[in-house]
């Protein structure tokens, strides 16, 4: 009890003190953050690394373009390092890491050293890799890549004047649901011979494949990455499903709170010049059954910057992404009619049919399709990784944060 009225009176002795002698103790000043920028003059500011690589992406894989049970020297390419031969990238990003990596990609193999062969499409199959930095990448223990290959002449589909059409696959895809991965892509010029013989022994594909179409949307599910069941079918180029023989492009998926949201570039060569695409937007409760074309949704941009470069300018190819009630679309832009991209654009909505895009390309030149995956959220911002898709068949790793303020104001 004395020694606390001892340390009281102590107390109570330097106050007296400091107070006499105007004692007082600077204390450093908190600076304010920054504000964000917010919409000027009408655009849209840019963030730090939008348009930024921070570098190089290496993938250590072998393509492989035999058809299954094929093992032709000629036919499998390291596309490593220098020879890197990539297209179509699709990333679901893990912040505590999933069966070991926090990034999952699949891509194809395609342009580069593989895009100058004239037997290119054969190596364009899903490949899986993974990555703890986004930028150097391998294929994951246990798994044998490409999860799928290229159908023999045979095997394909046989138009009208009876010369078969070599299929191919393309236009990979895929999201996470929680407890499995969904990969989806296209399948071109696959006869339902061959998709039957490969495919699960569902309903689902009992009921779907009743008859030959030039392009078929195919799904197979992975719980952990390494292993995938067999093909179930999605939808194809026929009526009611698509506008008759539709390219049914770059198709990409989305998961929000209660069903799956695709997105797909609607081209055929017939249509008007200069082509104009649109890009449609279906949906499915199951994965599976997705809206038919004429009940889809038109997708509605409020602004096309690319058309104050070239009149010409299309979406070519597009991947979505969605977090926190944001829809975002990374867009290839181009001349459609040469079958190519340019550029690339980034637009997001609230809705995921009305869309507002970035007036600043995030690639001018060069580019095919690119990935933009959230990595985190918070309640004032969303950051992003993305993986820019060259046509050189290089692949570059960017991060970028968005407002979700200014990605409101530019709603208004």
């Amino acid at each position: 009890m004395l020694f606390k009225r001892s340390l009281w009176l102590f107390f109570a002795l330097f106050l007296a003190i400091a107070c006499k002698k105007n004692v007082h103790v600077d204390i450093e000043p908190v600076p304010e953050p920054e504000p964000t920028p917010g919409v000027i003059n009408g655009k849209l500011p840019i963030p730090n690394g939008f348009t930024t690589d921070l570098g190089t992406i290496n993938i250590h894989a072998i393509a492989n373009a035999n058809i299954p049970g094929g093992s032709l020297n000629e036919l499998i390419r390291d596309i490593s390092g220098s020879k890197a031969s990539y297209c179509h990238p699709d990333v679901v990003y893990f912040p505590l890491g999933f069966n070991g990596y926090k990034y999952w990609m699949v891509f194809t193999p395609y342009f580069g050293i593989i895009g100058s062969d004239r037997t290119a499409a054969l190596y364009e199959n899903p490949t899986v890799v993974v990555s703890d930095d986004g930028k150097n990448w391998i294929t994951p223990a246990g798994l044998v890549n490409p999860i799928q290959r290229p159908p023999a002449l045979e095997d394909s589909y046989t138009p009208a004047n009876g010369k078969p059409n070599q299929g191919y696959w393309s236009d990979v895809d895929w999201i996470f649901n929680g407890t499995e991965f969904q990969l989806y892509y296209r399948g071109c010029f696959f006869s339902n011979q061959i998709l039957k013989k490969w495919g699960a022994k569902s309903e689902n594909n009992a009921n779907k494949l009743t008859q030959d179409a030039e392009r078929t949307i195919v799904r197979q599910t992975s719980k952990n990455g390494i292993d995938w069941t067999p093909l179930e079918i999605v939808y194809d180029s026929n009526e009611p499903a698509s506008l008759q023989d539709n390219h049914i492009i770059s198709p990409s998926f989305i998961r929000t709170n209660n069903r799956i949201v695709s997105y797909e570039v609607d081209f055929k060569p017939s249509y008007k010049s200069p082509i104009l695409t649109d890009i449609r937007s279906r949906s499915s409760l199951n994965g599976l059954d997705f809206t038919q074309y004429r009940n889809s949704d038109k997708v509605e941009f409020m602004n096309k910057p690319w058309l104050e470069i070239d009149r010409r300018y299309s979406t070519w190819h597009l991947q979505a992404s969605y977090i926190d009630g944001y829809y975002f679309l990374c867009l290839a832009i181009g001349n459609v009619e040469g079958y190519t991209s340019t550029s690339n654009y980034l637009a997001y909505s609230k809705d995921g049919i009305h869309f507002r895009v970035f007036e600043k390309p995030m690639v001018a030149s060069n580019v095919y399709r690119s990935a933009v995956f959230p990595k985190y959220a918070s309640i004032e911002e969303i950051e992003f990784g993305a993986v820019i898709g060259y046509k050189s068949g290089a692949f570059a790793y960017r991060e970028f944060k968005l407002s979700k303020k200014v990605l409101d104001d530019g709603l208004k």
